[in-house]
C-alpha cells in the first residue's frame, strides 16, 4: 500500500515538472527556438489548434523562425495568433511562409522574462505543495482504517522527502532558465 500511495503522488509531482518545462520552453532566451511558437493557439477549421498542427516550424538561423503553413487559407490566422501572443513578435509573411526575426533582447526585457520565470516556478512549487497537502490528508484518513501509527508517520515522512526533491528540481530548473535568459 505504501508504494502505491507514493507512486500516485510522485506521478502527479512529475506532471507538474513536465508542465513547468513546457512553460519554460515558451519563454524566449535570446536564441530562436521552434518551441517558442509551437503551442500558440490558432482558430482554424472552427476549432482551436496549435501552430505545430497546422505548419512546419523550423529555425534556419540563430535569430529566425520560419513557419511553413500547409493551408494557404490559414496563413493570416497563424500570423494573427503570433501578433496577439504575449511574445512581442512581428511576423513577416511571404506567401505560405511566415518568418519571424527575433530582435536582440534588451536588459530590461531580460529582467522582465526572468521575473516571469520566477513567477512560473513559484506557481509550480505551490502546485507541488498542494499535492503534498492532498497526500497528507489522505494519509491522515488511514488512521480510521487501523493502519499502525508508525506506518502513517513513515508515509508522511516519505511524502515530505518526495516534496522536497521536487521543490529542489523546480528551483534548479528555474535557476538554469534565469541564467539562460540573463546571459548575453
Amino acid at each position: 500500500m505504501n508504494k502505491l500511495i507514493m507512486d500516485d503522488y510522485e506521478k502527479r509531482m512529475q506532471g507538474t515538472i513536465d508542465n513547468l518545462i513546457n512553460n519554460f520552453s515558451g519563454i524566449r532566451s535570446g536564441r530562436a527556438s521552434s518551441t517558442l511558437v509551437d503551442s500558440l493557439i490558432v482558430d482554424a477549421y472552427g476549432q482551436n489548434m496549435k501552430i505545430k498542427d497546422l505548419a512546419s516550424v523550423n529555425v534556419p538561423e540563430a535569430r529566425t523562425i520560419k513557419i511553413n503553413v500547409w493551408d494557404t487559407n490559414l496563413v493570416s490566422a497563424v500570423e494573427k495568433s503570433i501578433i496577439n501572443s504575449s511574445l512581442g513578435l512581428s511576423p513577416m509573411t511571404e506567401g505560405q511562409i511566415i518568418r519571424i526575426n527575433l530582435p536582440e533582447l534588451t536588459a530590461e526585457r531580460r529582467q522582465e522574462l526572468a521575473k516571469n520565470v520566477k513567477r512560473i516556478a513559484e506557481e509550480s512549487k505551490i502546485s507541488i505543495r498542494n499535492i503534498r497537502q492532498d497526500g497528507m490528508n489522505s494519509i491522515k484518513k488511514l488512521t480510521s482504517e487501523n493502519v499502525p501509527e508508525d506506518e502513517i508517520k513513515n508515509l508522511q515522512d516519505d511524502l515530505q522527502k518526495l516534496t522536497d526533491i521536487y521543490i529542489e528540481k523546480i528551483s534548479e530548473k528555474s535557476k538554469n532558465k534565469e541564467n539562460e535568459i540573463l546571459q548575453i
